[in-house]
């Protein structure tokens, strides 16, 4: 028998049915052999939010939790896709995992404040963009409590941005009868189409690594060797890009208010 498209559709809603009608383990499981690839994908998207709080293995059994609650959930009758509505679930569920780890928030966004006045004050005096070694030095920090600082402010920047992108997903996700776009990061053209415009937003350089690292998926590490700047520069330039597509989105939330 070949199977076409609308052949694993009948299928995979003939498998949602039964279960739904049955709740039977053995069904669920293959639902779950089914779409944990879909943890995978998110595990290795999210990796920059959560690499410093907690390791892989701990975010895909977290993930695997979501996805059976998202199974056990799930209403066929919605007409959305479940890829869709499981991608979003997942997200928010990892990124709460992140978020509720013991970190401080309010400090690491001060700390990195500090070394971004410097680096600014310093821009002016010199002229051009200081050193990481200048910024350091200017602030009286050695090396690694600097690159501690960019470092966690990175993390947080990924992690706002992230929540703020689940929560909205969600929020777009309850008052629609379904998406055609499930692949997408962005769930809505609309949204899609504000991210766009921050992005334009941004200067040559932050635009140039958000599209190496969302488009290219490359690595925070790779994006520096390329462009022959530093780490912690790159996790700047990163911080700096995210703060400001965060704040986009923000007010296009609170324009729809």
């Amino acid at each position: 028998m070949i199977l076409t498209e609308k052949t694993t559709t009948v299928d995979e809603n003939y498998l949602w049915e039964q279960y739904a009608f049955t709740k039977d383990i053995k069904i669920r499981n293959q639902i779950i052999e089914k779409y944990s690839y879909l943890v995978k994908i998110i595990a290795l998207k999210l990796r920059g939010v959560y690499q410093q709080y907690g390791d892989v293995e701990d975010i895909v059994n977290e993930g695997i939790i979501a996805l059976i609650d998202v199974i056990d959930k799930f209403d066929l009758s919605k007409n959305i896709k479940f890829e869709t509505y499981a991608t979003i679930r997942i997200r928010g569920s990892i990124i709460d995992y992140v978020r509720k780890q013991d970190w401080i928030p309010r400090k690491v966004k001060n700390d990195f404040k500090t070394v971004k006045e410097a680096q600014d004050e310093l821009t002016f005096k010199l002229g051009r963009e200081p050193e990481d070694k200048e910024v350091a030095s200017h602030l009286k920090l050695d090396m690694y409590e600097y690159n501690n600082i960019v470092r966690n402010a990175h993390g947080t920047a990924m992690l706002s941005f992230e929540e703020l992108l689940s929560e909205t997903n969600l929020r777009e996700l309850e008052t629609s009868s379904g998406y055609e776009l499930p692949e997408q990061e962005l769930e809505t053209k609309e949204l899609y189409e504000i991210l766009k415009d921050s992005i334009n937003k941004l200067n040559e350089k932050e635009k140039l690594v958000v599209s190496l690292y969302y488009k290219e998926e490359l690595k925070l590490k790779d994006i520096a060797e390329i462009l022959n700047i530093s780490n912690s520069r790159i996790s700047q330039i990163h911080t700096s890009a995210l703060q400001k597509l965060e704040h986009g989105i923000r007010q296009y939330m609170y324009d729809k208010k």
